[in-house]
Order: C-alpha cells, then structure tokens, then sequence
C-alpha cells in the first residue's frame, strides 16, 4: 500500500512538473511528432485517450533536453527525494509501451507476458475489468511498484488472434529501425520509446479490424514511412542540438521542484547569489531585473496590467534557456512588449514606435523579437 501511495503521488508531482512554461516548446514539438505519426488511425481514438497517450509518452520517452526526458531530468533536478521514489524513477525510466498477452485475470489483478521475451508482469489495479480478458494482447506501458506492477495509462486491447500478424509486422518494422536508426541505438527499448507514437497507431488499425500492413510494407508503404522516419530523426537532431547546456537544465529545473514542493517561497531571495525578485521572479542578473522593470512599466502605462506576469514570465524563461548578454535593455523591452502586443493580436503596436520611443534601432528590435520567438516557439 505504501508504494501504490508513493507511486500515485509521484505521477503527480511528474505531471506538474511536464507542464512547467519551460517545457513548452518541447511540448509543441512532440504532439506535432505524436499525432502526426498517428495519421488515419486518428478517427478511431477518442481525444481523451489520445492526449492521455501523448502526455504519458511526453513524460517518458520524448527527449526534451539533449537526449534526457522528462522523468530523467526530474530525477537529477529534484531533491528531497525518498528512498521509494528513487526506486521507483529508477525503474519507470526504463520502461517503454509494449505488448502483452493476459495469461490470467482475478478479481483486482492480472497476469500478463510480454510477448517478445515472455516475462511476466504482476498488475493490479486496473480500471476496466471487461478489457482484460485472458488471451487478449495489450499495449501500454507497464509501471513497477514494489514487487508488483501497474498500468501506467489507458492500453489498447487487441484481440487473440491478433497475435501472429503483430509479431511479425513487429519484427518487420523493427528491423526497419535498424536499418535506419545505426546499430548504437537499434535495441527494442529504443524502438519502443522512439517509434511509440507510430506503434499506437498500428495498434489501434489493427484493434478496429483493420490490417496493418501487407506482406511486404507497412500501412503507409515503405517508401513514405522511410521518408517520414528520416524526417523525424532530423527534426529530432534539431532540437538536440539547440537545447541549453544541460547543467543549466538540471539548474532551474531543480529551484522549479523546490518551489513546487514548497520549500522555496516564489519571489523568495537566493542564496547562491541571485538577486531579489522583481514583481515576484528572482532575476540571476541585474540586467535582466531591469528589463523586467522597464517592461512592467512599459505595459502599466499603456493599461495593460494583467500582460505584465506574461510579459515577465515570458522574459524569464527566455533568460533560463539562454542565458543572453544584454548590452542595452531598452532594446530587450522594446522586443517583449512587442512580442505581448502580437502574441495578443494587437497590430496597433508598431516595432518603429517603439524604437523611437526607447531610442533604439528598428533593426535592433526586430532582432531581438525574431530571438525571443523562434527560442520560445511564439
């Protein structure tokens, strides 16, 4: 009972901490990446059990800093950590969707075996009884607790005589991987993580009577589905390559769960040398501090008191991804207040009046927005 309690209070903690403004850039990308692999297989999902896949494969398998995830970086950043919940990060950490057969169901749990190593799984406390029944094969991702295990979200069930067809569009598509991916990171824990957004789709076009594939392709066709798989390993390289230095990461990061697990009070003053917050944000230059003041007065002046947090959080995330040298903050200000007027739809503030009325370039502004928007996905 302890670790169900501990487990369920960190699926919590996991959840709030995916949803820190920080990660939504990342976020953006992968549920383009999800859903996009999903493709027609879209229609015979509910939207709810579809952001409730994406999500989970946000958390786990989605490289959102370097080649780190979500639970990898909550498991460095975050401290005051028990003995259990190091546990239990450390098994969930390594554990990808995949499929298993129910070998046996009793009243709460549930036997299941993994039908590419034939494992067993011990799982209790599922929620739909009447999708479980024995010889049924199920996707989803299943969660250690002590010395049991548990449903980490909604699966999709597939029938029993599913199972030859599965197998063999498994190897059939893995072995693709392979051929695409390089040896170093050709192993099936890989290809669960990476191809799960697409494996949700074959698995729902095979549950709803579907084929997933004839003998010699996949259901978009070898061709199209190589093309995609290039395309998201570029995408994904991409972002690799533009994320910060993961020390700085691992930073801010670790004063989020602080302040989430209460042990900092937000706008609190730092010891490690931060400077005191500013309209409730603590600034670890003085510079920043007084781009944040002149927008809150830039944006009080014209009326708009409720944009100033905006305006605000929107300056301090970009400090924490990248760490900018401002030489003039007049220019910075001039940029935010800009980008708050746009982000609102508001074309009556123009870039050449404000440059004017900080005394600055148009250029310089102009620069300074198009930063701001492509490092936050505005």
């Amino acid at each position: 009972m302890r670790w169900r309690v501990t487990a369920r209070e960190l699926k919590r903690k996991l959840g709030s901490f995916a949803q820190q403004p920080a990660f939504n850039e990342a976020a953006i990308w992968a549920q383009h990446l999800y859903l996009s692999g999903m493709a027609g297989s879209l229609f015979s999902l509910d939207d709810e059990f579809i952001s409730e896949r994406c999500f989970e494969w946000f958390i786990f398998d989605y490289p959102v800093a370097g080649k780190e995830t979500i639970i990898e970086i909550y498991r460095q950043a975050a401290s005051g950590l028990n003995d259990q919940e190091v546990a239990l990060l450390e098994w969930w950490r390594d554990a990808p969707s995949a499929f298993y057969e129910v070998k046996a169901v009793g009243d709460q749990d549930v036997l299941l075996e993994d039908v590419l190593t034939a494992k067993t799984f011990h799982v209790r406390g599922f929620e739909n009884p009447a999708d479980v029944t024995q010889g049924s094969i199920l996707y989803l991702r299943v969660l250690r607790v002590g010395e049991e295990y548990e449903f980490s979200t909604t699966g999709i069930s597939l029938p029993p005589e599913v199972k030859d067809t599965l197998l063999s569009w498994l190897k059939r598509d893995f072995a693709a991987f392979k051929r695409l991916a390089g040896r170093r990171k050709a192993d099936w824990t890989n290809y669960f993580r990476q191809r799960a957004h697409r494996i949700t789709a074959w698995a729902a076009t095979l549950g709803s009577g579907g084929q997933a594939g004839g003998k010699g392709e996949d259901i978009w066709g070898e061709r199209l589905n190589t093309l995609i798989f290039l395309l998201e390993e570029h995408i994904l390289r991409e972002i690799i390559r533009s994320r910060v230095r993961r020390e700085r990461w691992k930073e801010f990061f670790g004063r989020v769960v602080r302040e989430t697990n209460g042990e900092d009070a937000p706008g609190a003053t730092q010891d490690k040398g931060r400077k005191a917050g500013f309209e409730g944000f603590s600034w670890s230059r003085p510079e920043y501090a007084e781009v944040a003041r002149l927008v809150a007065k830039d944006l009080k002046k014209r009326g708009k008191h409720k944009q100033v947090g905006e305006g605000l959080k929107l300056w301090f995330r970009f400090c924490t991804l990248n760490a900018p040298a401002v030489r003039k903050v007049a220019v910075w200000a001039a940029a935010i207040v800009y980008a708050i007027a746009r982000l609102e739809g508001n074309r009556a503030v123009k870039q050449e009046r404000l440059a004017a009325e900080y005394g600055v370039s148009v250029s310089a502004v102009s620069v300074k927005y198009r930063l701001l928007r492509r490092s936050l996905g505005l």
